[in-house]
């Protein structure tokens, strides 16, 4: 859509521009690719958006490359909005392409700054709520859930439970159907924990519950959604044990559902406490209040948000990453991405979790208001990508932000010019 068109629809980005350094590490441990061996162990409980950092530190048991620096999150928050601006072209008719972009009827648009974080934000502009296809959204979505997920490790260590990851992996190639994949996959689940012997393994090994994640990678075998399992049980029983008694289960339950048999080597995995605990602390890794991580699939293992750079930087095969951005988006939506097995936030005392729209609608109550954007400074904004530049600006100096909007405002008036 043309630029012109702001307040009654999206402003069309283009998706142009300064180069946005993208993360080219893969991952260090044999097998951790895209076929059934490829579970993407150690890494994060979602898609996130990540950049590089110069020293990066692999753990060799895992393959997890974290960075051994803090990035800058001004340049995290750059990145989220220039790939934010492909998903805008991708998905033009989308709730995301007018997520941060279209202004709520009858509110203020204004810019605003938490007293609490020092971060500056914008109110009054439409939300998507969507994790799985808006970088901006997912990062703050993304965050809250991190936060929730270190409280409940706490709480079930203050009871004495124990909590080991879970990672179910299951065949899968080029010809695979994803939306048939990801139902399959949700049914083998499904059956892990009603049928019988499923039940009684419950009993048994005395789960309390657990929290599940879904996640994908695409690699030279197609796309390889896959599930992270936190376990939370009695104490007693060792990683090795558990495995034992869940692997056969999740063989049976994949076949009921129509999927190949996992093999016994790399279809389920169990992690201890320890790595349970450092894997919970590292999702949503991209957000600002943690070390921002690098992931990358062994053997071109890539992301979705991979998709994205690959097509903002018109990197060789981006029109192949644009048609499996748009695949994988709409196999994705509407699902859940993190679910909590019934009574466990019960059992933690956690009270109600809140949707991904309710925590991507919340607004900090402490905050500054330091500008009242007008439509015509808002038109600016988005025809010159300047989104992060001015959070950036009422970050680091408030008192220049009238300064900037007025710069901001005389370069779109050029550049209308120059198109014109």
């Amino acid at each position: 859509m043309d630029d012109s068109s702001i307040l009654s629809g999206p402003v069309g980005q283009s998706g142009k521009g300064s180069h946005i350094p993208r993360g080219g590490v893969r991952r260090a441990t044999p097998g951790a690719g895209d076929r059934e061996d490829g579970a993407s162990v150690g890494g994060s409980l979602g898609i996130y958006a990540k950049t590089d950092s110069a020293h990066l530190t692999v753990d060799q048991r895992t393959g997890e490359i974290t960075a051994g620096l803090p990035v800058d999150p001004r340049l995290s928050r750059c990145e989220r909005f220039a790939l934010k601006s492909v998903v805008n072209r991708l998905l033009p008719t989308s709730r995301t392409s007018k997520c941060m972009r279209w202004r709520v009827p009858n509110q203020s648009l204004q810019v605003l700054k938490s007293k609490e974080h020092n971060k500056a934000f914008y109110t009054g502009l439409q939300v998507c709520a969507s994790v799985w296809a808006c970088p901006v959204c997912a990062a703050k979505i993304s965050e809250r859930r991190r936060a929730e997920l270190n409280t409940a490790l706490a709480l079930a260590k203050a009871r004495e439970w124990d909590v080991f990851m879970l990672t179910l992996t299951v065949p899968h190639g080029l010809g695979d159907d994803l939306p048939a994949l990801l139902k399959q996959i949700h049914a083998a689940w499904r059956s892990t924990t009603t049928s019988r012997a499923g039940q009684k393994l419950r009993k048994l090994l005395g789960i309390r519950g657990t929290i599940r994640a879904l996640e994908v990678t695409h690699g030279q075998n197609g796309f390889h959604p896959h599930l992270h399992v936190l376990l939370f049980l009695d104490q007693g029983f060792s990683p090795q044990s558990v495995h034992h008694a869940f692997s056969p289960l999740w063989q049976q339950a994949c076949e009921r559902a129509g999927l190949p048999r996992p093999s016994d080597e790399h279809g389920c995995r169990v992690d201890d406490g320890t790595y349970a605990a450092a894997y919970a602390s590292k999702w949503g890794l991209e957000s600002e209040l943690t070390k921002s991580h690098s992931k990358k699939g062994h053997n071109g293992s890539r992301t979705p948000w991979d998709f994205l750079r690959a097509v903002l930087d018109k990197s060789e095969g981006w029109e192949q990453s644009a048609i499996l951005f748009r695949s994988y988006a709409d196999a994705f939506k509407g699902k859940r991405q993190l679910y909590w097995s019934n009574g466990l936030r019960d059992l933690l005392a956690m009270g109600e979790q809140a949707s991904d729209d309710e925590i991507a609608a919340v607004q900090e109550d402490k905050a500054l208001m330091l500008a009242d954007l007008t439509d015509e400074q808002w038109r600016a904004i988005l025809r010159t990508k300047s989104e992060s530049i001015v959070l950036d600006m009422a970050e680091t100096h408030p008192e220049a932000l009238s300064v900037l909007l007025a710069s901001i405002l005389e370069r779109a008036k050029k550049l209308a010019i120059g198109s014109g």
